[in-house]
């Protein structure tokens, strides 16, 4: 059963706080006090909700007394009764905000009875808001505590940063440094010219992006907008082709290359597009079998261009077809996870797949894949023919 609401009743007239007692017993724990400062003596004893007191007392008048409960005790709702003669004191008490309400004498039982309803119900409403104030105070409290947490966090990842970016350049510093002795070297044997020639370009290229990607973490700056540029669209795919080359090689497969004479001009980033062919012809070579062959397309499809990637590997299952471009999606054959670039059947991270669809898509393209198992697969991509800076 709760409990009752408390109620102190004030007034130098013995009978009257007998009578309210008796009044409201049933509704109330009722104290009384005939004496303001025995009253004040239970409210710093007694847990009160609502204090009624009188205001002509001999010790001092009932808005003194209200004034000294309000700085006290601030959430005991204060009500006042009086005569009609007293009211410019209790006008100037309810605007000071000592008193809630006043109750004129004499009163009507009705009346009293709503008015002390009144007044619990705004005691709760009160106690609510304070509740919900502790409640907002320990958010606060908590946010300022996650937040300096972050912001520690915030500065060990400027100093990751910082130190990784040391440790990536050191040993780029030193493969670009010798592969550009090295293509010096090479130069009286063209196959071998060749082949150092690409690691010295890839290697400058993994150098820009390093400068890249520590100027936007540093900078607080993950996304940046495309640079596109006008270039050539056979030349940039027939690029990527050229890039896999000694990976075909390697496995002893073949790569078919259709590239169409009249492909035209690609405003696009050319980084972008042909990492993103590169990925898909390097996918297309982890899973198809010694000797197999590989083909490359491009033809222009009215306004647009589209670029396939056909293999005669093993095919994709059709419940894993629609999770291809899925961020980290390997099939879930963990025993088949490699850092191996081009070997047979190995699985690496899962995220070449999808940043090549996002690559593309970032230019208005679309990147889909067909394939049944064991016959093989085919990756197209489409992009604008050109399109406008």
């Amino acid at each position: 059963m709760a409990a009752k609401p408390c109620l102190l009743v004030v007034d130098d007239e013995p009978d009257l706080v007998q009578s309210v007692q008796d009044l409201l017993r049933f509704d109330y724990r009722v104290l009384g006090a005939t004496r303001a400062s025995e009253g004040l003596a239970i409210l710093d004893r007694e847990p009160v909700h609502i204090v009624m007191s009188d205001q002509r007392m001999p010790e001092m008048t009932g808005v003194e007394m209200l004034s000294q409960v309000k700085h006290k005790h601030p959430d005991t709702v204060r009500l006042l009764f009086t005569a009609y003669s007293d009211l410019s004191a209790v006008i100037d008490a309810i605007n000071d905000g000592n008193v809630y309400r006043y109750i004129s004498k004499p009163w009507e039982v009705t009346d009293l009875k709503a008015t002390l309803r009144q007044a619990y119900d705004y005691y709760m409403l009160q106690e609510d808001r304070r509740k919900l104030l502790k409640e907002v105070q320990a958010k606060n409290a908590m946010l300022a505590s996650a937040n300096l947490e972050l912001h520690r966090a915030n500065e060990m990842k400027k100093a990751f940063i910082k130190v990784a970016s040391h440790e990536l350049r050191t040993p780029l510093t030193i493969l670009l440094g010798l592969s550009e002795h090295a293509v010096r070297m090479t130069k009286p044997t063209p196959d071998l010219h060749a082949l150092m020639e690409k690691i010295r370009l890839s290697g400058h290229r993994l150098n820009e992006r390093v400068d890249q990607m520590v100027k936007m973490l540093l900078a607080e700056r993950f996304e940046r907008p495309l640079q596109p540029q006008d270039v050539e669209a056979g030349a940039l795919i027939r690029s990527a082709a050229d890039e896999i080359g000694h990976f075909i090689a390697a496995r002893q497969q073949k790569l078919e290359v259709s590239v169409a004479n009249d492909l035209g001009v690609l405003h696009v980033e050319p980084d972008k597009i042909r990492d993103s062919l590169v990925q898909l012809l390097v996918n297309a070579i982890k899973f198809t079998a010694d000797g197999g062959t590989i083909s490359l397309v491009a033809a222009k499809i009215d306004d647009r261009l589209r670029i396939s990637v056909t293999d005669t590997g093993q095919g994709i299952p059709q419940e894993s077809l629609a999770r291809v471009f899925d961020p980290f999606f390997t099939g879930f054959d963990v025993s088949r996870h490699s850092s191996g670039t081009f070997e047979y059947d190995k699985r690496g991270l899962g995220l070449g797949l999808s940043m090549a669809k996002a690559f593309v898509e970032m230019h208005g393209g679309t990147l889909t894949v067909t394939s049944e198992q064991g016959k093989g697969t085919t990756f197209a991509m489409e992009l604008p023919a050109r399109r406008a800076a």
